[in-house]
């Protein structure tokens, strides 16, 4: 009888199939809409095992699924044509000529030129494995899943493991935004990544191992068709030409005696602490000095514009400080050790950045699906002294945009909310430096959201392929907002921080709390206006 395994199940292939000397596992995924352009191929990674002579500081090895040796297929034959119907890939292990030094054998997929051309597993679902007995065809296992952010573009589907009792299956699933190298770094632990959160930077500037076809022959063949004439190297190093375009050059900037003085900066403010701070009061990351403000009498679009002369003044940071430090690092998640990192012009390029909430879908007792009390919303303060929230309160829509109606750009834009997809704030990048600051929270509309079954994350994601992860820490009882992450505009660089601050109150708490002065509606969730 099939096993139908969740997210991080396994099965002891002996047991379910006695005798069973040879599986056939495959992978696939639904081929649908938005799929066209991109290029998707099957993965295996040996995982070395620890000790042996293979399995010193290069841990594992890759190659692409076209590289395994086809039987049945002539050498030079055409791809597969599309669109694909079943399975895209499918390998044929023989358990018992595996070699000793080999521990596992992941099977994943990865995104041919996903940061050149601006791809994720996004609209890829569907994605499913089995596992069967090759002699007769008998299905022993299956697992189906989808990529847990939408930002990922390489994923394991599931592993081949050696257990004392005899080979294992384990329903993997998880992703990774870094691609190849990062899904060959991880392999050795990828049960210890968290998914595509998990230490990105693992695979990134590391020499990758490959795996010849002749080293695998003896106990691994493809029974699928070909479908790429891609390599490992082309997935390495994609051409140049596919890479998106840097960003327009910064106008000169002025020497450092023209930079304005700058104030002392204000003591952290510790989320613990239950009492408001006056509503004047500056954020504890508010760095970008004070605001600009368009000269007497001139037209809205003048003040939008005027933050230019601002972000154009030096600002200079020494190589000791965190400033300096943050800007050259590459993190991929922000957490109670790494709270703040910088994206430069150059890291987060032009187009838009989203910031999305996603969190696990709720079920009832008889495993249907509920709806969950989670939403996203943003304060936010212009240069121009203008601020205001960004909502949707039930069907009470309130202000979806920033800075609003009448403005020559909306810096930020709230999408529709999705059970599946979560909800996301769009940033207009081009448009950015016109802003000071802007603070992003979830809460929950009625009581406190169901926080620790929710398990949301945030991901902060630009067209450059820069990510961020955000997990939402434990909440204490009846927290019915939590402000996750702050950005704050500090010349030409965006200072990103993770507040995980968990607030009893309502959005007028969070806004005092942070230094927003704004003009609140009895219920405390909504201003009067937007100014």
């Amino acid at each position: 009888m099939t096993v139908t395994l969740p997210g991080g199940g396994n099965v002891l292939l002996p047991a379910a199939a006695p005798g069973v000397e040879q599986v056939r596992v495959s992978l696939g995924w639904n081929d649908g809409p938005g799929l066209a352009d991109v290029e998707l191929d099957g993965v295996v990674i040996l995982v070395d095992a620890p000790g042996t002579p293979d399995g010193g500081t290069t841990s594992s090895r890759v190659l692409l699924a076209d590289q395994v040796p086809n039987p049945t297929e002539r050498l030079g034959g055409p791809p597969a044509p599309r669109p694909l119907l079943g399975d895209a890939e499918s390998h044929v292990v023989t358990l018992a000529a595996v070699p000793a030094a080999v521990s596992r054998l992941q099977f994943g997929a990865a995104i041919y030129d996903a940061a050149g051309r601006r791809q994720t597993f996004r609209p890829v679902h569907g994605l499913h494995i089995h596992v069967r007995n090759h002699a007769d065809g008998v299905e022993i296992a299956r697992y189906a899943f989808e990529a847990e952010t939408g930002l990922e573009t390489a994923m394991i589907f599931g592993e081949l493991y050696r257990h004392p009792r005899g080979w294992k299956f384990r329903a993997v699933g998880q992703g990774r935004t870094d691609g190849l190298p990062g899904l060959v770094g991880a392999a050795a632990g990828i049960a210890d990544t968290g998914g595509a959160s998990g230490g990105g930077a693992t695979g990134r500037g590391r020499d990758v191992a490959t795996a010849r076809p002749r080293d695998v022959a003896a106990f691994l063949t493809r029974a699928s068709r070909s479908r790429t004439r891609r390599n490992v190297a082309e997935h390495l190093h994609p051409p140049r030409a596919s890479a998106p375009s840097a960003p327009p050059a910064a106008p000169p900037a002025a020497p450092p005696a023209a930079a304005p003085p700058r104030a002392a900066p204000t003591p952290p403010v510790s989320p613990a602490r239950s009492a408001p701070v006056p509503a004047a009061a500056r954020s504890p990351l508010d760095l970008g000095g004070p605001p600009v403000t368009a000269p007497a009498g001139a037209p809205p679009a003048t003040a939008a514009r005027a933050p230019r002369h601002r972000s154009s003044a030096r600002i200079d940071f020494g190589e000791r400080s965190s400033h300096h430090r943050q800007r050259s690092e590459h993190v991929d998640a922000l957490d109670d050790d790494h709270p703040a990192t910088v994206w430069t012009a150059e890291k987060r390029g032009s187009g838009a950045m989203t910031v999305t909430l996603r969190w696990s879908p709720l079920r009832t007792r008889t495993g249907l699906p509920r709806p969950s009390n989670i939403h996203l919303g943003c304060l936010w303060q212009a240069n121009d002294g203008a601020a205001g929230v960004i909502q949707i309160l039930g069907n009470v829509p309130g202000a979806t945009s920033a800075p609003g109606h009448g403005a020559p750009h909306q810096v930020l834009r709230l999408g529709t909310r999705d059970e599946r997809e979560g909800e996301t704030i769009f940033v207009h990048l081009g448009a950015l430096a016109t802003f000071k600051r802007f603070f992003v929270f979830a809460y929950g509309l009625r009581a406190a959201p169901e926080w620790s079954p929710l398990r949301s994350v945030l991901t902060v994601a630009a067209q450059t392929g820069e990510h961020l992860t955000l997990r939402l820490g434990d909440a204490p009882p009846n927290a019915r907002i939590c402000v996750v992450s702050s950005f704050h505009m500090v010349g030409d660089d965006l200072v990103i921080r993770r507040e995980n601050d968990f607030i009893e109150g309502t959005q007028a708490d969070a806004a005092e709390r942070y230094g927003w002065s704004l003009d609140w509606n009895p219920d405390r969730m909504t201003p009067r206006e937007s100014r």
